[in-house]
């Protein structure tokens, strides 16, 4: 409860500044965000700046609010760690295998939230996509929950952006499930193509100077289209 009145508070406070006029954000494609009754979603997005955060629980409708993972370290002051756990924030170990990371996570995606993932693994440098990771794809098929791709841009100049009034445009595109069961076996080559198909579908909702590595990719599918 006390976390939904921070996350309200939060929330008031940036659409108030949207709608005085002294912030510049707005998001398109919310009729792509599957009926929030059906359960626990996973939203996959590129991380260009800490800003991304605040903007996209912002600029979801409210009753999509979004958890998400950030590193353990940041859990090691007990006021922090009160903090980031009332408002859902789960503790991952970077760099190796966090079993515990998981099952919070697939705890939290079946008690029907809303998990933030960026595959990148990290802050992209110059705004433009990196090579995503396989972790979404793989709590995807141990969850059975849909995937919303999404894109952020304008957020690359922080908050500093924001105060002159740089605009932060999310895009959310169509949200879809890999149809691969929590049991079947998904081989390299077939994990690689998923999270590939994965990044493509972010890359569509970017500029193409954000394309990043997976500017070839993104060719080959419009072709195929």
């Amino acid at each position: 409860m006390l976390g939904w009145l921070f996350y309200g508070l939060f929330y008031v406070f940036i659409h108030t500044m949207i709608r005085i006029g002294w912030w510049r954000m707005r998001a398109e494609g919310w009729e792509h965000l599957p009926p929030r009754d059906q359960g626990g979603m996973i939203a996959v997005m590129n991380h260009v700046n800490w800003v991304d955060i605040p903007s996209v629980g912002a600029l979801l409708p409210f009753s999509y609010r979004l958890s998400w993972l950030a590193k353990s370290e940041l859990f090691s002051n007990p006021v922090a760690s009160w903090w980031f756990r009332t408002m859902n924030v789960i503790p991952v170990n970077r760099g190796r295998r966090d079993r515990a990371a998981i099952e919070g996570v697939l705890e939290a995606l079946h008690r029907g939230q809303i998990v933030l993932i960026f595959p990148e693994g990290h802050r992209s440098r110059n705004a433009e996509l990196q090579k995503g990771h396989t972790g979404a794809i793989r709590l995807a098929q141990q969850s059975g929950v849909p995937i919303i791709p999404m894109a952020i841009y304008g957020s690359q100049y922080g908050l500093r952006g924001i105060l002159r009034r740089q605009e932060i445009m999310l895009r959310i595109g169509p949200a879809y499930t890999l149809g691969v069961g929590p049991n079947q076996r998904i081989l390299p080559d077939q994990m690689e193509q998923l999270t590939t198909d994965m990044m493509v579908k972010i890359a569509q909702l970017l500029p193409s100077a954000c394309h990043g590595v997976y500017r070839q990719a993104l060719m080959v599918a419009d072709e195929a289209r």
